[in-house]
């Protein structure tokens, strides 16, 4: 059974509109750890919560292509190191 903490001003029912003093929509946001899935939190916000505050140039990094080092195989012969079964012990 999910257990609920309210702190601030909320709507008496989730998901519903809430409007602050000065009659503006309050903002909604559900963030959890699991998407819709698991335990989550119910957050009001006075301003939009993903709205932009800043942008950057990002430059695409070389997308030249380089030549593969060829792999040399190996095989090691790590059953001759040690003679008898004295190697478990």
């Amino acid at each position: 059974m999910p257990h609920y903490r309210a702190l601030g001003d909320i709507p008496p029912k989730r998901h519903t509109q809430h409007r602050g003093p000065e009659g503006g929509l309050y903002y909604e946001e559900l963030m959890g750890e699991e998407g819709f899935s698991s335990d989550s939190s119910l957050l009001y916000h006075r301003h939009i919560p993903s709205a932009i505050t800043d942008s950057t140039v990002w430059e695409l990094p070389d997308q030249r292509t380089v030549p593969n080092h060829p792999l040399l195989p190996r095989h090691f012969a790590l059953h001759g190191l040690v003679k008898g079964e004295r190697w478990r012990d």
